[in-house]
């Protein structure tokens, strides 16, 4: 009887570490967390909306989170639409399993991104005197960006964000020519 139970005992925590070991290597690739992902981020902008691809999720066991990643991801906010490269977040386990805000941290790249537009895209989001100023001055161009974001407990963004990019063909016009 207690070959048996130390048998079965053994057998569950073997495959218990082979489940871990192929979720910290391989990972899954899951729909799940695409409406989790889409709620977080309608908390912070109703009409901001996000259209996810599948997610590629990896089991970190030393930090015990999951480090998820989908490709081909599409921001939209109204009726404008920003392309993105992919989307890397970190997800907490235990905020997780708690209920709470669950992002510790997300890692956006971007397309190459018409300046014009994304700056339309903003003004949409965040009137300012300083996006119409700079809408005037740049004729065409194009952007390239990569932004690290780390959120705290209620799911408020961290001072320590960064960005990071390309600006290619730009073109700028700061005087205008006036005919006498």
């Amino acid at each position: 009887m207690k070959k048996i139970i130390y048998r079965t005992l053994v057998t569950i925590i073997f495959i218990i570490i082979i489940i871990l070991i192929y979720l910290s290597t391989i990972g899954i690739k899951t729909d799940a967390f695409n409406t989790k992902i889409s709620d977080q981020i309608k908390k912070t902008d109703k009409n901001l909306k996000i259209k996810l691809n599948d997610v590629n999720a990896h089991l970190d066991l030393f930090k015990f989170n999951i480090n998820a990643k989908t490709v081909g991801v599409e921001l939209i906010y109204k009726d404008k639409i920003i392309e993105l490269e992919n989307i890397k977040s970190t997800i907490s386990l235990k905020s997780l399993f708690k209920k709470k805000f669950f992002l510790t941290g997300i890692s956006i790249s971007t397309k190459s991104l018409n300046i014009k537009d994304l700056i339309s895209f903003i003004n949409m989001k965040k009137r300012d005197p300083k996006i119409y100023i700079a809408d005037k001055f740049i004729k065409k161009g194009y952007l390239i960006a990569n932004v690290k974001i780390n959120f705290d407990d209620l799911g408020n963004i961290k001072d320590d964000y960064f960005i990071d990019g390309v600006v290619k063909d730009a073109s700028l016009s700061l005087l205008k020519k006036y005919k006498l």
